[in-house]
């Protein structure tokens, strides 16, 4: 695949499946706001990601500024960072400005 720059079909195909968010909710399938899709991979696609991950470990790097899904790592962290940074505009009487992105409905 690295060397021909191609990805065969089996990698590209998933199944997706209904999986109720709240189990007490509406669970007829009716009520789509209370269900998130949730795609399975092929086995020959994890494999593969797995091999990748374990040879090219080393190589693999991944910014300073992200803090999930990283071994060791926590989004703990950035709360904590967001808190300081928060914590010393607002000490020097200086003006704080937040953007913050509501992904509830991606994420249980």
């Amino acid at each position: 695949m690295i060397i021909h720059g191609s990805v065969p079909d089996i990698f590209l195909t998933s199944t997706i499946l209904p999986i109720p968010k709240n189990k007490n909710g509406n669970v007829g399938l009716t009520d789509s706001a209370n269900y998130r899709g949730i795609a399975l991979s092929s086995v020959f696609s994890k494999i593969f990601d797995h091999v990748i991950l374990e040879k090219y470990r080393d190589r693999l790097c991944t910014s300073q500024l992200q803090f999930g899904f990283k071994r060791k790592s926590s989004t703990h962290a950035s709360t904590l960072l967001l808190k300081e940074v928060l914590s010393y505009y607002a000490n020097n009487l200086s003006s704080v400005y937040c953007t913050f992105l509501d992904v509830s409905k991606s994420f249980d």
